[in-house]
């Protein structure tokens, strides 16, 4: 039995279907293209332990969720809405910023939240040149990964100074891009926000980040 089985059966009937972008109703349940796409880029136990894990924590804190910090305090940190993983947008912003700065690929780890107690956890590795079009190209898989409205992810590379979290179960679901400071410029370029999203948004962080962010 492969880690991802359960993910293969458990997301195939799946109440989040009728309301999935990525994967129309009637496509839903393709289980050759859900088992191809988890073959190709879901990261082993092993490897997220022994390399992805020590890297993980040298970013966030262990542990934490909002209304917490959940980035150490090295890190600036750029907040976005959010209410998904990715939306083509903003993974392209994404993209960019961290291909300029050499990362060769991403992982996306899910965090473990009160409700997903039972459920089929994510744990993926993607080349950071990857496109839009096979990021979605696992059916129901791809359409739960990055669309399933209450999952938090932690996202980050192997340079350990820049990650994103999708809080996504957060009363104002936010995107947080954290960094060092010597890649602010490069996040900031990438990231820029009209002032009225910007204060829209500090109205919602958490007295914890109002004091970091300006």
């Amino acid at each position: 039995m492969t880690e991802f089985e359960r993910h293969i059966e458990f997301y195939k009937l799946y109440w989040h279907q009728h309301f999935s972008k990525v994967v129309p109703e009637d496509k839903w349940g393709d289980k050759k293209l859900a088992e191809e796409y988890l073959k190709k880029y879901w990261l082993p136990e092993q490897e997220y332990l022994s390399v992805w894990k020590p890297i993980q924590d040298k970013i966030f804190v262990q542990g934490k969720s909002l209304p917490n910090l959940i980035y150490h305090s090295e890190f600036e940190m750029i907040v976005a809405n959010g209410g998904c993983l990715f939306l083509e947008e903003d993974f392209k912003q994404l993209q960019k910023a961290i291909l300029s700065i050499g990362e060769m690929y991403f992982v996306v780890v899910q965090n473990i939240q009160e409700y997903t107690n039972g459920e089929p956890m994510f744990r993926m590795k993607f080349p950071v040149n990857i496109t839009w079009e096979e990021l979605i190209s696992g059916n129901y898989i791809s359409a739960v990964l990055l669309e399933m409205s209450l999952n938090e992810y932690f996202v980050f590379g192997e340079n350990g100074n820049w990650g994103k979290y999708s809080a996504n179960d957060y009363e104002h679901p936010l995107d947080i891009i954290g960094f060092k400071s010597e890649l602010a410029p490069i996040f900031q370029e990438h990231f820029k926000q009209p002032k009225e999203e910007q204060q829209e948004i500090r109205e919602w962080l958490p007295q914890e980040y109002k004091k970091l962010i300006k």
